[in-house]
């Protein structure tokens, strides 16, 4: 049985910027589910009062990096996203703390300067056959500097990462966000 339905090809014409112009957050055990349908995220139902939460990083400073490895015919690999808030301050501090305290983890979608959204970190079953497995994004790293000279940058850098089996899914258009 062949398991390739389609080859692929490259546009000249397409243009895809690059960065990660904002995420949004929410916590693992405020979703009651996420719907797939034709691979991409067409619905998210929460709980009762809950919402995605909006980050919005320095321009030009954010990523997400999506590296999946096939060992043994399995996929695993690590989503991750890295920002940068500048000026460092109670509000910045306080919003982090909350990050950090919340270890049941979170379901990410992050935003892309050229308006693609993308959906990670769900351990929500978002196909019926349940094949898709995937780890609550997590907040990895907080790294506060002040800088050393007056032109120095001071700054917050933060990493949060999901363990995966499957590639970030597209979120449709029609889905609003925070939803």
């Amino acid at each position: 049985m062949s398991c390739l339905t389609a080859g692929l090809l490259q546009s000249c014409s397409t243009a895809c910027s690059g960065g990660v112009s904002r995420f949004y957050l929410a916590s693992i055990d405020d979703i009651t589910s996420i719907t797939e349908t034709t691979g991409a995220i067409t619905a998210i139902t929460m709980q009762a009062t809950k919402v995605f939460y909006e980050f919005v990083p320095y321009q030009e400073t954010a990523t997400f990096v999506e590296n999946i490895d096939r060992i043994n015919c399995n996929s695993a690999g690590t989503d991750t996203l890295n920002a940068v808030f500048p000026c460092r301050s109670q509000t910045v501090r306080e919003a982090l703390e909350e990050l950090l305290d919340c270890c049941c983890g979170f379901v990410v979608i992050h935003e892309e300067t050229n308006g693609q959204r993308w959906l990670w970190g769900s351990t929500k079953a978002i196909n019926a056959a349940q094949t898709k497995v995937g780890f609550p994004a997590q907040l990895t790293n907080v790294n506060g500097v002040s800088g050393a000279a007056i032109t120095d940058q001071n700054q917050t850098t933060i990493t949060i990462e999901a363990k995966v089996t499957f590639q970030a899914l597209p979120v449709d258009s029609a889905v609003v966000v925070p939803v």
